[in-house]
């Protein structure tokens, strides 16, 4: 199997070979015709190994999709075209750090979630590099609860805002997600904290202009649920900066030139 670095109408296919797409690739995959059914991957035994990381996947998949789905429209506009699998196969390393058999190990995202910090959901806008402003973010009197604090800054010399860019605002969204162990029993994945998986609380700034003169200070708290956070579901503090262009009486987002990232999993 091997990489097509040309476009498809510059690819001439052998005979016996077939071209397909994969998520996280941008180019074209040849590869021959052929392999497994989905009854032998489902039965034979020397398919075990690829079952067992199929289920971890499984689960990796399944997280990603509640996150993404916990977003707001507007920050699941910011996403670029192939985050999903990206997304995916961070949650699926975290499976890497526990002991045990491939397809039974657990995802603890309360314990490994923080590798996924920093995490860009748009690479061509990367939020630390178009938000220069600094801000705090503590936690609250419980699990559960933060506190964002923006001091006072300039926007037109904050931002590396695109070309047409008249307006800006700040979404936060705090999100739960369950740990998963393996069930024995079951001969499955369960989530540890299944009524909390993909909760979420948000915090939205103002629609603001990106003026020469300073913002005034924001503060905010972003609470989930109003209760108590239990242990075995990790915390995703995702932020965005979403930048607007004022047209015909209309805000028009800018979603390709906007950044998003995992600040931070508590």
């Amino acid at each position: 199997m091997k990489e097509s670095p040309r476009t498809p109408l510059e690819i001439e296919i052998p005979k016996g070979y077939r071209r397909y797409k994969l998520k996280g690739i941008d180019r074209e995959i040849i590869a021959k015709k052929g392999g497994p059914t989905a009854s032998q991957i489902k039965t034979k035994a020397s398919y075990k190994e690829l079952r067992n990381n199929q289920k971890e996947f499984g689960v990796a998949s399944m997280m990603a999709k509640t996150l993404r789905q916990s977003l707001s429209t507007g920050m699941s506009e910011i996403c670029e075209t192939y985050v999903s699998g990206k997304l995916t196969a961070q949650f699926r390393n975290l499976a890497k750090m526990e002991e045990g058999k491939t397809g039974t190990r657990p995802l603890f995202l309360s314990k490994h979630g923080h590798l996924l910090n920093g995490f860009e959901f748009n690479s061509k806008a990367p939020y630390e590099k178009i938000f220069g402003a600094k801000y705090f973010v503590k936690p609250g009197s419980q699990r559960g609860q933060v506190i964002l604090h923006f001091p006072a800054f300039i926007p037109e010399k904050t931002f590396k805002s695109p070309k047409g860019a008249t307006n800006f605002k700040i979404t936060a969204r705090l999100i739960a997600l369950s740990d998963y162990q393996f069930d024995q029993k079951a001969g499955g994945y369960k989530p540890v904290n299944k009524d909390l998986h993909g909760k979420f609380g948000t915090y939205d700034s103002a629609m603001l202009p990106l003026l020469k003169i300073p913002t005034e200070p924001m503060t905010g708290m972003i609470s989930i649920d109003n209760r108590i956070i239990p242990e075995g579901t990790g915390l995703f503090l995702v932020m965005a900066v979403s930048f607007y262009r004022m047209e015909n009486g209309k805000f028009v987002h800018l979603c390709k030139e906007s950044g998003m990232q995992i600040q931070k999993v508590l």
